[in-house]
């Protein structure tokens, strides 16, 4: 055998040895990072499908305004996040100053009076009421009854939209 032919062999038997050693470690790190990934799909991927919320008070937190139940907030088949929760005001309160969002949103009064405030119009709402909040419109509301008043909150992002 000439002397480049066993250098060639060295070679080639040093890299085997270096790959035997190595394989095992590398062959880890892509398994790991592939159920990640497949792990980061699935957690993404979880789209709502028809389901029923049974009313209860259980879960619901107490906050400086009044208590809050969050019901959803989650991807459905045709948007990016539908969320509702359920507020309750005591007498004279309102759960945040005006503002403004991208997504639009359903206010439906359960119990009570609301103001609502609407890009610098007010009005009254009573039991039964809905109150409409389009996008990027100045708004709020505020318990204007003597006894606290209870909604529901339903707002949605439609795919695209900017968040």
């Amino acid at each position: 055998m000439s002397d480049d032919a066993c250098a060639a062999e060295t070679t080639v038997g040093r890299a085997a040895r270096h790959a035997r050693r190595f394989l095992p470690t590398a062959v880890l790190v892509v398994a790991v990072a592939i159920i990640s990934s497949l792990a980061t799909l699935v957690a993404q991927k979880h789209i709502q499908k028809s389901t029923v919320y049974e009313w209860t008070t259980g879960d619901t937190k107490p906050n400086e305004w009044g208590a809050v139940r969050q019901v959803m907030r989650t991807p459905t088949p045709t948007l990016d996040e539908l969320e509702i929760h359920i507020s309750t005001l005591q007498p004279g309160k309102s759960p945040h100053a005006p503002h403004q969002h991208q997504h639009e949103e359903l206010l439906i009064i359960k119990e009570g009076t609301l103001e609502t405030f609407q890009s610098g119009a007010t009005r009254r709402v009573g039991p039964g009421g809905i109150i409409f909040q389009a996008s990027n419109e100045m708004h709020n509301v505020t318990n204007v009854g003597q006894t606290p008043a209870t909604y529901f909150v339903i707002g949605w992002t439609v795919p695209g939209a900017a968040k």
